[in-house]
């Protein structure tokens, strides 16, 4: 985060800062949003209808700025108001255009056209996007020089005729193509921008696989209408995995694209993008761009093939498992396999809490082999979930489940220093190398409701991987747990809990109760004496995390010398964002088969919003979103009662009139 007084400092040195409105919330946006080390280069106020944020009428009042690293859009009418951030790599072109009482700024985006209306001067807007365009053309020194298609410049030529090739700078006719597509700079972009677009390309790759194995099966059967019925389930399924996420990522928005648009040409009118899209192995920023510019026709035309009914049953397959019974063929494995595969491909990249995505995938399992069919994906499928328990669980797979998890990201990284450090350590042990010692206890401190029991679950996990725990389970207690109402009996309580937890974590909730500032001292005072003793008995078969708000757990630490000798290391347990808030009562709605109306989706983001904003000391984070899930089907359940009918649809389905005003939730 950048500080006020670097801040200040650059803002005042921009001509336009002068007449900027709202200045207070503008700076504080700001303040919150930039890195350390970014600077703000030039900003334009005016009326943003962006790509994410549109508002009503004029459009949302704020300002655009350009940055050392992004563009960014922040409105004006709060000091917390959430930004948008226009990579550099994403902007295909920026012009203005003036009108009769405004110019407009034009922002051509891979996610669509993004406009500022401003009442600045023509020339002046015209100056603003002329130094953003410097900005977002500027190249990488020769040392990072980003060759043609994102791959670095090798100087190899490609033969004549080849349907593939490896970019190279100085390829012939080649280099007349690599100009013309990157003539906007799209390719000369920083380290994250070439890792940006190799990840697209394995996605092109992907696709391209699929999409040839199912293209296939156009003159293999005999039925005119078969390959409609197939493309028409191969979007249901896109669709079933996606679902009405307000975001999906930009890697499954291009592997789904390019499936799709072969096979739906009407939804581009640029011939030449269809022609191209598998003529070569990777793809340019100019035409990653321009299939993703598509996205929103492909996600409408997935929308159209949404069945009726949650079990109608998949046409094509139908078609394939009596053909290959009259015909003896196997041409059911191979289509129903590209068809799982191109599911598991579109749940891996689409962000999704790793729960929910091997839920649906199980839902998508279901749909494609039936009820009792038993396959290599579903066997994979239940090895991933059984690993939990199992003895021969990798460290790999178990930080797989903690990256996967909704948010929480400064704890991932600490985590990922943690078994980095641990390691190392252990690699120097084995060697009989000198080593540092090191305490493996930890302090949890953050809101209630924020992931850390399950950390501390998958931490003992961690552990247990890299051998330093033989069992890695996790026992939770509490001063209530621990404290016994007789003077003598807690130290036996404290033992007793200890025992359960040897060799594994012992997690203590609000541990700083054990030492509250009035009231019985005493036997909170004998579980700390007793703890920091077995702590140092069974230092190598014990790990003791404590957890609790931010301030009564420092105090806690440092009221006694023994509690922060061994707890030398900290975790911060942020608020959930409303975003990841909602991505949680996702989890919840789709445990339970439950489907939300589009207005019913925004009623609910709407409502975490309004509560998040309102926060106080005791928000619950996850779980509020679990009561107001619980509200929301009671208010379900009163509605439909008397409904007749009772379909599957009218028991799954949650509208607007289902979801609580913040007057009437409490959270």
């Amino acid at each position: 985060m950048v500080s006020q007084e670097q801040l200040a400092s650059q803002l005042e040195q921009l001509p336009n800062w002068r007449g900027i409105s709202f200045k207070g919330n503008v700076t504080a946006n700001l303040e919150r949003i930039l890195d350390e080390d970014e600077t703000v280069e030039d900003l334009v106020e005016g009326f943003w209808r962006g790509v994410r944020l549109s508002g009503t009428g004029s459009g949302v009042a704020g300002i655009l700025c350009y940055t050392s690293r992004r563009a960014l859009f922040v409105s004006n009418a709060s000091a917390s108001a959430q930004p948008e951030e226009l990579a550099y790599v994403d902007l295909l072109s920026v012009h203005t255009k003036s009108g009769i009482s405004s110019t407009k700024i034009y922002l051509e985006h891979s996610s669509g056209t993004c406009t500022l209306s401003t009442t600045l001067t023509e020339g002046q807007s015209r100056a603003f996007t002329d130094g953003l365009n410097r900005r977002r053309l500027e190249p990488l020194g020769d040392s990072d020089a980003v060759g043609v298609d994102g791959g670095m410049s090798s100087g190899a030529g490609v033969s004549d005729g080849a349907p593939n090739r490896t970019p190279a700078a100085s390829s012939g006719s080649d280099e007349v193509r690599d100009r013309s597509e990157t003539e906007d700079g799209a390719d000369l972009q920083t380290g994250a921008g070439r890792s940006r677009l190799q990840n697209l390309n394995r996605q092109h790759l992907a696709a391209r696989d699929i999409f040839i194995t199912i293209n296939n099966f156009k003159q293999k059967t005999a039925e005119p209408g078969f390959f409609q019925a197939l493309m028409g389930d191969l979007f249901r399924l896109a669709d079933m995995c996606i679902g009405d996420r307000d975001e999906v990522p930009e890697p499954a928005r291009l592997f789904v694209t390019v499936v799709v648009l072969p096979m739906r040409q009407s939804l581009t009118d640029d011939r030449n993008l269809i022609i191209d899209l598998f003529k070569y192995d990777d793809l340019s920023y100019r035409q990653a761009n321009m299939i993703l510019r598509h996205w929103d026709y492909v996600r409408n035309e997935l929308r159209k093939y949404r069945p009726s009914s949650k079990d109608e049953a998949l046409r094509s397959l139908d078609y394939l498992r009596e053909y290959d019974e009259r015909e003896d063929t196997d041409y059911f494995d191979e289509v129903s396999g590209a068809l799982y595969r191109f599911c598991d491909h579109v749940l891996k990249n689409s962000g999704m809490h790793t729960q929910l995505r091997k839920k649906r995938l199980a839902r998508v399992h279901k749909l494609i082999y039936g009820e009792n069919a038993e396959s290599a994906a579903e066997s994979e499928t239940d090895t991933s979930v059984r690993v939990a328990k199992d003895d021969d669980e990798t460290l790999e797979e178990v930080m797989e489940e903690i990256n996967g998890l909704i948010g929480m990201r400064n704890v991932k990284q600490q985590i990922d220093t943690f078994v980095n450090l641990l390691t190392i350590h252990r690699e120097r042990e084995k060697r009989e190398l000198p080593v540092t010692p090191f305490s493996m206890h930890a302090v949890f401190y953050g809101p209630p409701g924020t992931g850390k029991t399950t950390i501390a679950r998958y931490l003992g996990r961690v552990y247990k991987c890299l051998g330093l725990l033989e069992k890695g389970h996790m026992v939770e207690t509490d001063r209530a747990g621990l404290v016994a109402g007789y003077v003598g009996q807690t130290a036996i309580k404290v033992e007793e809990i200890v025992q359960q937890a040897l060799d594994g974590v012992l997690f203590i909730d609000e541990a700083y109760t054990l030492n509250p500032r009035t009231g019985d001292k005493d036997f909170g005072q004998e579980v700390i004496d007793t703890l920091l003793k077995r702590m140092e008995d069974y230092r190598e078969r014990l790990v003791v995390i404590a957890a609790g708000y931010p301030d009564e757990m420092n105090e806690f630490i440092d009221s006694n010398p023994g509690l922060k000798s061994r707890f030398s290391r900290y975790f911060y347990f942020e608020h959930y964002t409303p975003k990841e808030l909602m991505q949680i009562f996702d989890l919840f709605v789709d445990g339970a088969s439950f489907t939300l109306t589009r207005t019913a989706r925004k009623a609910v983001l709407d409502l975490i919003t309004e509560l998040y904003e309102e926060r106080g000391r005791s928000f619950g984070n996850g779980r509020m979103v679990r009561n107001l899930f619980e509200n929301i089907i009671e208010r379900q359940a009163n509605r439909i009662t008397r409904i007749t009918p009772l379909t599957d649809e009218v028991l799954c389905s949650i509208t607007k009139r289902d979801i609580p005003k913040s007057g009437d939730f409490s959270g």
